[in-house]
């Protein structure tokens, strides 16, 4: 069975109040295409699980800018 999921399938998983453990440091590494997702699926109040918050366009910043994650749990902000 394929670990690998499409981004419509992505869509069905994400509800409010997640939590999200995300891997990258300061946007390098970072996914991308499932940061636009979440934003494009309207997903709040997400608790987010990282080693730092990166930059506001870069990473998870987005989430952040827009005001998607209610609680950040991380080793850096920057």
């Amino acid at each position: 069975m394929s670990k690998v999921i499409s981004v419509a399938e992505v869509k069905h998983h994400l509800f409010d109040g997640m939590s999200i453990m995300s891997g990258g440091f300061m946007g390098i590494g970072s996914a991308e295409t499932l940061v636009q997702t979440i934003l494009e699926a309207g997903t709040k109040d997400i608790t987010l699980i990282r080693s730092d918050t990166a930059l506001i366009d870069t990473g998870v910043g987005p989430l952040i800018a827009n005001n998607r994650i209610k609680k950040v749990i991380a080793s850096h902000i920057g």
